[in-house]
């Protein structure tokens, strides 16, 4: 197995020049070694953007068949004589039809044959574009990126400012992990909570099982996994700033892929169909010994040991026993559950590193329409708190720390960022950086808890 991305999946790449010829420049670049979805935005002194992309326009290619029409039907009267049946104002009427039809199917070739980046794509970057600035931008598989930005950076003239947008999910995410404890449970709290997990749990032979099958968990799983993992691996080709937990889901893909493989082969249906299940509540037709699994990865933080593993069982059947089924299938439901919380982990981090980036963009625009006039980074402002109406404390802290030295900015920017969290920045970062300590540590608990 490796991970990759679908072939819908597109990431954004964007570089800022400041002179137009050479935007137009890397742009014929671009359409000439097959980046056939890219644009470039050029900013009138005024700040007026202008798009111009390569290839033929809707409006040319209307243009062209139009005219083609027109000599259509104009052959096709000469060569069936039909020239002088009818009076001027007829022919005009017949003309003009056939240029009609033709500048309809030459607009309509264009638009569907042609390839255009995304209407919201140019939207985004022609509301952030400054005076005199032009934006080239490029839509790719991130398999491509790297070399897409090679072309962009490969100027003499000037060094542009690049940067380079994750696409969305393209799947729905819930998971059925609980969260990870940060702080283990002693002894007596841990023989006390799987004693009331037993007890609390009622079970059933005639429960109907529900939910889906535990392949179709791990292949939903296996997906999350790939496109996390496609989207940290493009930030590194990037060189993008990175934090320790994205470094070490990276660094320790190969050791996930193992687990994911094994445990598929590792899971057969037949068996799991015979154990007991959950005969109410939330948890309901979902096996026993799964929800089991659920609570020690979650009480251990991630950080399964066998001593840790067999206080929690020992407590739990002192008040009601496991079957041999459910004992044989412990161990793969354990894995099982480390790879939930490895999912719902990675898609944390790579939407943490998603913001980063995001973070570095709006600090640049900022910077820049700071150093313009203030009516600039007034508009800059409102660009922002448009498209980030709740910003998250990530990105609230990763744009105060691209902005600690900007004197004229920076306090504008906290304002709003405390009206908006509704709490002093100081503690919004504080929590922050220890909501990122206690998801390292989770991370490299499981981690290691799968080698």
């Amino acid at each position: 197995m490796r991970f990759r991305r679908t072939k819908h999946d597109r990431v954004l790449v964007v570089g800022i020049f400041q002179s137009p010829k050479t935007g137009r420049a890397v742009l014929k670049n671009l359409h000439r070694t097959q980046f056939r979805r890219a644009a470039a935005i050029h900013a009138s002194a005024r700040g007026r953007p202008r798009v111009e992309e390569n290839g033929i326009s809707a409006i040319g290619g209307s243009a062209a068949t139009a005219a083609f029409g027109l000599a259509l039907g104009a052959f096709i009267f000469w060569q069936r004589g039909m020239l002088a049946d009818y009076r001027l104002g007829g022919l005009a009427l017949f003309f003009v039809a056939f240029v009609l039809a033709g500048a309809l199917t030459g607009w309509i070739l264009v638009r569907l044959l042609q390839e255009h980046v995304a209407a919201a794509s140019l939207a985004r970057c022609a509301s952030t574009i400054l005076p005199g600035e032009t934006v080239v931008l490029a839509e790719v598989r991130a398999t491509e990126t790297s070399r897409l930005l090679a072309i962009m950076r490969d100027v003499e003239a000037e060094a542009p400012v690049t940067f380079a947008f994750h696409s969305p999910p393209h799947f729905r995410f819930k998971s059925s992990a609980r969260p990870l404890g940060h702080e283990l449970p002693s002894g007596q709290r841990l023989a006390e909570n799987a004693a009331r997990l037993a007890h609390e749990i009622p079970v059933s032979r005639e429960a109907k099982a529900r939910g889906p099958s535990f392949l179709r968990r791990l292949r939903e799983i296996e997906r999350a996994l790939e496109w996390a993992n496609a989207s940290l691996t493009m930030s590194a080709e990037v060189h993008h700033a990175f934090t320790l937990s994205a470094e070490w889901l990276l660094d320790n893909a190969y050791l996930i892929r193992e687990q994911v493989t094994d445990l598929r082969e590792s899971l057969p249906q037949k068996q799991y169909g015979k154990l007991p299940l959950i005969a109410s509540g939330p948890e309901a037709g979902l096996p026993r010994v799964y929800h089991v699994a659920s609570e020690i990865v979650a009480e251990s933080g991630g950080a399964l040991e066998p001593e840790f593993i067999g206080k929690f069982l020992v407590a739990f059947q002192a008040t009601a026993p496991l079957d041999i089924g459910e004992l044989w299938a412990l161990p793969l439901m354990l894995r099982l559950q480390l790879l939930e919380c490895l999912r719902a982990l990675a898609i944390q981090v790579e939407q943490q590193q998603s913001q980063s980036e995001e973070a570095d963009f709006w600090a640049n625009r900022l910077i820049t329409a700071g150093r313009h006039s203030s009516p600039r980074l007034l508009k800059m402002m409102e660009a922002l708190v448009e498209q980030y109406p709740e910003p998250t404390p990530h990105f609230a802290s990763e744009l105060v720390a691209h902005l600690y030295d900007e004197e004229g900015v920076l306090p504008l920017v906290s304002g709003w960022l405390e009206r908006s969290l509704r709490s002093p920045l100081l503690e919004v970062m504080q929590q922050e950086h220890r909501r990122q300590a206690v998801q390292q540590t989770a991370l490299t608990n499981a981690i290691n808890s799968c080698r």
